[in-house]
């Protein structure tokens, strides 16, 4: 009987505290980060001589990109919210190989310069959902400064649209070809992490700025090109890009 009483009461005093904090916010997020990649495989066929003449880089390696991201959220009450992103994230690497120019005795006549562009890229999509902890965890009244200061947990989970895209451009004339590839792959992507952000203003429009970091879960299977088949560097390294790691970023929050 008594812990029908206690669970009762608890949920009483539960129902009772986000009744007290039912809000109705809808709100955009746009926001700017970096985030760390692993990408053994392919810094594996980097290091085993891949694309050395058009790289002309020792010790090359994709560890960093750069990534931009939208959430549309709604929040019913203080303690969560919920909604949407879109977010783009990306690596590129330029170099400049030598070639030369020909003459008819197909005799090299000139040193010239080409451009080769690697990149590595994810389009994400799907639905995320934040947890105020200063909501729970705040049982004193808050100075004027600290109520417009909120952090919490930010969770999210869709499917991540990746692609690895080289393109090799000679300089015209020069005895190369050019050459272009695209590999992609589709698979799950997630997120967790943490954010804290401030109120700029509160009136008529609530803009926030925030501060977010926390791990992101997006490793593809063996990427494929337009036909379906399969990428394997000289037939030795199978390839898959792993954008997991951590990540932290900036973003502007604006709702009523």
């Amino acid at each position: 009987m008594k812990l029908k009483y206690i669970t009762l009461l608890i949920s009483h005093f539960l129902i009772m505290h986000v009744q007290s904090q039912k809000i109705d916010r809808l709100s955009f997020q746009l926001g700017y980060g970096v985030n760390y990649f692993k990408m053994v495989d392919l810094n594996t066929a980097f290091s085993n001589g891949f694309l050395e003449n058009e790289l002309e880089m020792d010790d090359f390696e994709i560890k960093t990109g750069n990534s931009f991201e939208f959430n549309l959220l709604y929040q019913s009450i203080k303690l969560f919210d919920f909604g949407v992103y879109a977010g783009y994230q990306y690596t590129i690497k330029n170099s400049t190989p030598s070639s030369y120019k020909m003459n008819e005795f197909n005799l090299p006549i000139e040193e010239c310069e080409g451009r080769y562009e690697l990149r590595t890229e994810a389009l994400t999509i799907g639905i995320t959902n934040s947890w105020y902890i200063d909501q729970i965890v705040n049982n004193v009244e808050k100075d004027n400064f600290l109520n417009r200061l909120r952090y919490g947990v930010e969770l999210s989970a869709g499917i991540g649209f990746s692609k690895i895209i080289s393109n090799l451009l000679p300089a015209k004339g020069a005895v190369n070809q050019s050459e272009y590839f695209a590999y992609t792959s589709s698979d799950f992507q997630s997120q967790i992490g943490l954010k804290a952000e401030y109120d700029l203003t509160t009136t008529p429009i609530i803009t926030s700025l925030g501060l977010r970091v926390g791990y992101q879960f997006l490793k593809t299977g063996e990427v494929r090109d337009a036909a379906n088949q399969v990428w394997n560097v000289n037939d030795q390294y199978p390839i898959t890009l792993d954008f997991s790691g951590v990540y932290f970023g900036v973003y502007i929050k604006i709702g009523k």
